[in-house]
Protein backbone atom coordinates (compact mmCIF):
# COMPACT_ATOMS: atom_id res chain seq x y z
CA UNK A 1 0.00 0.00 0.00
CA UNK A 2 1.19 3.38 -0.76
CA UNK A 3 0.40 6.15 1.48
CA UNK A 4 1.68 9.68 0.93
CA UNK A 5 2.07 12.80 2.28
CA UNK A 6 1.58 16.38 0.80
CA UNK A 7 3.88 17.65 3.84
CA UNK A 8 6.55 14.81 2.80
CA UNK A 9 6.90 15.73 -1.19
CA UNK A 10 7.16 19.47 -0.48
CA UNK A 11 10.60 20.77 -1.66
CA UNK A 12 11.45 17.17 -3.10
CA UNK A 13 12.12 16.44 -6.81
CA UNK A 14 8.17 15.63 -7.06
CA UNK A 15 7.76 19.01 -6.26
CA UNK A 16 7.35 20.83 -9.50
CA UNK A 17 6.72 23.85 -10.99
CA UNK A 18 7.43 26.78 -14.10
CA UNK A 19 6.04 30.00 -14.75
CA UNK A 20 2.06 30.48 -13.50
CA UNK A 21 1.92 26.93 -11.49
CA UNK A 22 2.93 24.40 -9.42
CA UNK A 23 2.60 20.81 -9.41
CA UNK A 24 3.16 18.40 -6.30
CA UNK A 25 3.42 14.81 -7.64
CA UNK A 26 1.44 12.81 -5.40
CA UNK A 27 1.82 9.46 -7.41
CA UNK A 28 4.32 8.80 -10.18
CA UNK A 29 5.56 6.29 -12.56
CA UNK A 30 8.00 4.35 -9.90
CA UNK A 31 5.06 4.34 -7.65
CA UNK A 32 3.89 1.13 -10.31
CA UNK A 33 0.46 2.33 -11.00
CA UNK A 34 0.23 3.26 -13.88
CA UNK A 35 -1.02 7.13 -13.45
CA UNK A 36 0.18 9.49 -12.10
CA UNK A 37 -1.96 12.04 -9.26
CA UNK A 38 -0.62 15.87 -9.17
CA UNK A 39 -2.11 18.61 -6.51
CA UNK A 40 -1.97 21.38 -9.43
CA UNK A 41 -2.07 24.79 -8.85
CA UNK A 42 -2.32 27.27 -11.51
CA UNK A 43 -1.43 31.12 -9.95
CA UNK A 44 -3.92 34.10 -9.80
CA UNK A 45 -3.85 36.01 -13.55
CA UNK A 46 -1.95 32.84 -15.33
CA UNK A 47 -3.12 31.93 -18.69
CA UNK A 48 -1.46 28.25 -19.54
CA UNK A 49 -1.35 26.85 -23.32
CA UNK A 50 -0.87 23.36 -22.91
CA UNK A 51 -1.25 19.68 -25.39
CA UNK A 52 -0.04 16.87 -23.87
CA UNK A 53 0.77 15.22 -27.05
CA UNK A 54 2.21 11.85 -25.38
CA UNK A 55 -0.43 11.83 -22.49
CA UNK A 56 -4.30 11.68 -21.79
CA UNK A 57 -5.20 14.11 -18.59
CA UNK A 58 -8.35 14.56 -16.13
CA UNK A 59 -8.22 17.71 -13.93
CA UNK A 60 -10.82 17.61 -10.91
CA UNK A 61 -11.09 21.44 -9.34
CA UNK A 62 -10.72 21.56 -6.20
CA UNK A 63 -10.66 25.72 -5.35
CA UNK A 64 -10.49 28.68 -7.03
CA UNK A 65 -12.33 30.03 -10.78
CA UNK A 66 -11.45 30.21 -13.94
CA UNK A 67 -11.54 28.84 -17.79
CA UNK A 68 -10.55 26.18 -20.31
CA UNK A 69 -10.45 27.42 -23.77
CA UNK A 70 -10.19 24.68 -26.46
CA UNK A 71 -7.81 27.17 -28.85
CA UNK A 72 -8.76 24.49 -31.94
CA UNK A 73 -12.35 25.17 -31.90
CA UNK A 74 -12.56 28.89 -29.50
CA UNK A 75 -15.05 26.61 -26.89
CA UNK A 76 -14.91 27.91 -23.91
CA UNK A 77 -15.40 26.07 -20.53
CA UNK A 78 -16.14 28.02 -17.08
CA UNK A 79 -14.17 26.15 -13.78
CA UNK A 80 -14.78 25.86 -10.48
CA UNK A 81 -14.91 23.48 -7.39
CA UNK A 82 -16.50 20.44 -8.25
CA UNK A 83 -15.59 20.39 -12.24
CA UNK A 84 -13.62 18.03 -14.29
CA UNK A 85 -12.05 18.80 -17.89
CA UNK A 86 -10.52 16.29 -19.72
CA UNK A 87 -8.32 17.07 -22.76
CA UNK A 88 -9.13 12.76 -24.32
CA UNK A 89 -8.15 13.90 -27.67
CA UNK A 90 -4.74 16.02 -27.03
CA UNK A 91 -6.79 19.21 -27.48
CA UNK A 92 -4.29 22.40 -27.33
CA UNK A 93 -6.45 24.38 -24.51
CA UNK A 94 -5.42 27.72 -22.32
CA UNK A 95 -6.12 27.13 -19.12
CA UNK A 96 -6.55 30.85 -16.80
CA UNK A 97 -7.14 31.56 -13.39
CA UNK A 98 -9.35 34.72 -13.05
CA UNK A 99 -9.68 34.94 -9.33
CA UNK A 100 -7.72 36.02 -6.51
CA UNK A 101 -6.58 32.60 -5.18
CA UNK A 102 -4.97 29.68 -7.21
CA UNK A 103 -6.82 27.59 -9.62
CA UNK A 104 -6.36 24.28 -7.73
CA UNK A 105 -7.08 21.20 -9.08
CA UNK A 106 -5.97 17.23 -8.09
CA UNK A 107 -5.12 15.40 -11.92
CA UNK A 108 -4.35 12.66 -13.04
CA UNK A 109 -2.24 11.34 -15.90
CA UNK A 110 -1.87 8.05 -18.06
CA UNK A 111 0.75 7.40 -18.76
CA UNK A 112 2.45 7.86 -15.72
CA UNK A 113 4.54 10.89 -15.54
CA UNK A 114 8.25 10.59 -13.72
CA UNK A 115 7.37 13.23 -11.06
CA UNK A 116 9.80 15.65 -11.96
CA UNK A 117 8.73 17.27 -15.99
CA UNK A 118 7.91 20.45 -16.80
CA UNK A 119 6.15 21.67 -19.82
CA UNK A 120 8.00 21.77 -22.87
CA UNK A 121 7.71 24.90 -24.96
CA UNK A 122 4.89 23.32 -27.08
CA UNK A 123 3.17 22.93 -23.79
CA UNK A 124 3.55 19.53 -23.39
CA UNK A 125 5.51 17.16 -21.20
CA UNK A 126 7.76 14.82 -22.86
CA UNK A 127 6.95 10.53 -23.36
CA UNK A 128 7.74 8.91 -20.42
Amino acid sequence: MIVTRKSELEGTARDASGPGWTSLRLLVKSDGMGFSMTDTQVMPSEVLSLQYKHHIEACYCIGGTGRVTELDTGAVHEIGPGVLYAPNEHERHQVEALGPEPLHFICVFSPALQGDEVHGPDGSYASS
